[in-house]
């Protein structure tokens, strides 16, 4: 593997086994994965020689904090001089690799909180290092230390010695003081991407021999939140467990995680409203040992792969080929209402006597509110409101826009003008703008139009667009007048547009909450009506 320096499988102790994640810990820059944002600036720093006196490195657990700055003071101290890459065979690089190099005072800040021992270690400071060219002092979990153990360091910082550097790693900065953030170059090392590890533990697999399939590996990848050094741990466990390789079912019976096919058999069930056949698959589930925290999490992180799969087709390919077929029929707002079910119900978990009774209640919520297929309200639970998909079989008429404006005599000046105003050749901005107007006369001599004061100064500007557009549709010169309408006289175009709307919503509304599912709801849980969906557009309250 190229890139890559294997320590030996056994210790210098014979027959002691040496774990990966120790084994495989990166000796060279080259061996960091995923923290290109960190290595460069670093290496720049040692090539360059602009070297900061502290360094502070950040992160969640396994990302190679105090890893790097181990191989900084490789870099610091090796004998061929300091550059970004080490030799790695002189006696400072070995001992630093080893732990045995005098002048890399390592401190595990949670075991030294004390300022009496943060002094006596820092009292050594002003003497010159033993052997090497830096005396370097890392201090892991440096958030730990106590207030008076950071004045002392500040004191240090403020003004170190030339010859000391300090590497401090936490993975908690909020804790640390300004002053001492202040003095120090911060690096922050992200957490891994489930990719990048599975790449990585293909990498080191293959090196050490171990056969491992693709799914097992991203398993364990998954677990190891973000963590190389977790992963790595876990995958050393899986090892012991699958007899020399790596398995997808061992793996999930070591995490004891809930199968893939597991959770697309609820949902299925779930959708086809099922009941006997989804608690029927819940006995199996626990008779066979099923943890049903993991399981409701598997239900999460199914729905979660759903809702991608409604808009991305990539996550569609990816989702058990019977949810594939039935994922696009299903509504986003029912998919998200379940998904909230299930988040609120895995917050209460530890609320209820004992895991079983946990699960059933959440499986009976989304039975309850499962909707058949047809036109029927979606309701949706968040903790504290519910969103309705209201759609009517008998929906209040609409306006449509004709393809002819009919005989003016038999409309209304402002029924001829909603109806002549989509087929005039103007923008869709000077459209929207000729709506806030009330007809007085509409016909192909003469158009009288009363402006909404608010938007007179707007419409005045659009007359010559408009006589244009009324001649062209016309094939006459038409007359048009201008006036102001008087406000709250009457209704213009927008206004009535927006009372018929109004007046729909009010009624699906009333339909939606005369629903006795929804009655249900509200009476077990505080909720209000949030939402509608009416002909696929979402219409607040």
């Amino acid at each position: 593997m190229a890139g890559w320096r294997r320590l030996p499988k056994f210790s210098s102790m014979v027959g002691v086994y040496q774990a990966l994640a120790r084994r495989w810990r990166p000796q060279t820059f080259a061996d960091f994965v995923g923290q290109e944002t960190v290595v460069k600036p670093l290496r720049h720093a040692l090539d360059s020689g602009r070297l900061h006196h502290a360094f502070l490195f950040t992160g969640t657990r396994g990302v190679g904090k105090t890893t790097l700055a181990r191989l900084l003071a490789k870099c610091l101290n090796c004998e061929q001089g300091v550059s970004s890459s080490p030799c790695g065979e002189c006696s400072a690089c070995r001992g630093i690799a080893q732990g045995s190099f005098v002048d890399l005072l390592e401190v595990d800040a949670a075991s030294r909180t004390r300022v009496d021992e943060t002094r006596d270690l820092l009292d050594n400071v002003q003497y010159a290092p033993s052997v090497g060219r830096y005396k370097v002092y890392l201090i892991d979990e440096v958030h730990m230390l106590s207030t008076h153990s950071f004045n002392a360091l500040l004191k240090t910082l403020e003004e170190p010695p030339a010859h000391v550097k300090f590497l401090l790693a936490t993975t908690d900065p909020q804790k640390i003081p300004a002053t001492i953030l202040s003095r120090c170059l911060q690096f922050h090392l992200r957490r891994l991407e489930p990719d990048q590890i599975v790449a990585r533990l293909q990498q080191i697999l293959a090196a050490e021999g171990i056969a491992a399939s693709t799914e097992a590996l991203a398993a364990l990848a998954q677990a190891a939140d973000g963590s190389l050094r977790d992963a790595l741990s876990l995958t050393d466990q899986a090892i012991a467990q699958g007899a020399g390789q790596v398995d997808l079912d061992t793996v999930v019976a070591m995490l004891g995680l809930c199968p893939r096919d597991v959770a697309a058999n609820f949902l299925l069930a779930l959708l086809d409203r099922d009941a006997q056949r989804v608690f029927a698959l819940l006995q199996e589930q626990l008779a066979l040992g099923q943890d049903a925290a993991a399981l409701l999490d598997a239900l999460i992180e199914e729905l979660h792969r759903m809702g991608l799969a409604q808009w991305l087709e990539e996550a569609r390919r990816q989702l058990p080929p019977a949810l594939q077929e039935r994922v696009t029929a299903q509504s986003p707002l029912l998919l998200q209402s379940w998904y909230h079910i299930l988040l609120s119900a895995r917050r209460d978990f530890a609320l209820y006597p004992n895991t079983r009774m946990a699960i059933e209640m959440a499986l009976l919520r989304l039975l309850a509110f499962l909707l058949p297929e047809g036109p029927q309200p979606a309701l949706s639970a968040p903790a504290t409101t519910v969103s309705v998909e209201a759609k009517t079989a008998t929906p209040m008429p609409r306006a449509e826009p004709p393809a002819a404006v009919p005989n003016a005599a038999a409309l209304s000046p402002q029924a001829a003008w909603e109806a002549l105003l989509p087929q005039l050749s103007v923008s869709d901005a000077q459209r929207e703008f000729l709506r806030h107007s009330r007809a007085r006369r509409c016909d192909a001599s003469r158009l009288e139009l009363a402006l909404d004061p608010a938007y007179e100064s707007l419409l005045r500007r659009e007359e010559d667009a408009l006589r244009a557009a009324l001649r062209a549709y016309w094939q006459a010169d038409t007359t048009l007048e201008i006036t102001t309408l008087a406000t709250g006289a009457e209704a213009t175009l927008a206004q009535e547009s927006a009372a018929r709307s109004q007046a729909e919503r009010e009624a699906i509304a009333a339909a939606a909450l005369a629903d006795p599912r929804l009655q249900e709801f509200q009476q077990e849980l505080p909720a209000r009506l949030l939402r509608l969906e009416i002909d696929g557009r979402i219409h607040p309250l």
